[in-house]
């Protein structure tokens, strides 16, 4: 598999994870040092932070998460994706765009830095 086909894998196994109500599923992807970024709340650093923060989205409710991805770059050992995503949270709707920064490690390629925001 390709550099680039690799993090696209990456980009989308986290929302597998989200949609399979499996929060060490939606971890897997992260760097043991990766972090969240999301919005209205403070960085979340480490997998259990994640695999914690992931676990309460799911237990409140997201679901039926989709992304969209418009663009993926690799350089030397650094990736970057963008996307779009939409989900339900609840009775509510969700749309908003995210980037992963990702970098190739001694563990493989891993997501260093997961940031999204909502549209208004």
């Amino acid at each position: 598999m390709s550099d680039i086909d690799t993090v696209k894998a990456l980009d989308a196994a986290i929302i597998e994870g989200i949609n399979a109500k499996d929060a060490s599923m939606a971890t897997a992807p992260y760097a043991e040092d990766g972090a969240l970024m999301p919005p209205g709340a403070p960085e979340m650093s480490g997998h259990d932070a994640i695999r914690g923060y992931w676990q309460a989205a799911i237990d409140g409710g997201l679901s039926d998460v989709v992304a969209n991805l418009t663009a993926a770059h690799v350089s030397g050992e650094i990736a970057v994706t963008m996307g779009t995503l939409a989900g339900s949270m609840g009775d509510q709707k969700l749309a908003g765009k995210y980037s992963l920064y990702l970098r190739n490690g001694d563990d493989g390629w891993k997501v260093q830095r997961d940031i999204w925001n909502f549209d208004a």
